[in-house]
């Protein structure tokens, strides 16, 4: 299971090159999800010092689907501390506002798409 790396800033989706990175099917997923709810995208060369300073990262595969990145290298990622009330009127904090839109579109889509998913049979018994 091989991973991608994509980073948020300023409300725009990077990913590296292909030249870069697995150019599999979960990335261009997320890719294609991101233009359908209207997140900009660039794929170019990025610098570990972006991805430092980075509102936003995330790794993409197979198994893992969308995984939030908390800290590269030891480093916080993100400026997000955002609370807010919750239905249960706990106090909550909310990360990775994109990132977490993503997860939601890719569950749903691989959900609900018949075309985007391969069900697995029903394991019998002989």
């Amino acid at each position: 299971n091989a991973t991608n790396i994509f980073m948020v800033q300023d409300g725009v989706l990077l990913t590296p090159h292909e030249d870069h990175c697995l150019p599999g099917i979960t990335r261009e997923t997320v890719l294609s999800l991101a233009t359908e709810l209207g997140i900009l995208t660039c794929v170019r060369r990025i610098s570990l010092a972006e991805f430092h300073s980075a509102d936003e990262v995330f790794t993409t595969g197979t198994m893992g689907e969308l995984t939030p990145v908390v800290n590269i290298d030891g480093r916080r990622i993100g400026p997000y501390d955002v609370h807010v009330l919750k239905e249960d009127r706990h106090d909550s904090l909310i990360r990775n506002p994109i990132t977490q839109r993503l997860q939601k579109a890719y569950s749903h889509a691989t959900h609900t798409r018949d075309d985007w998913s391969t069900p697995i049979p029903p394991f019998s018994q002989l």
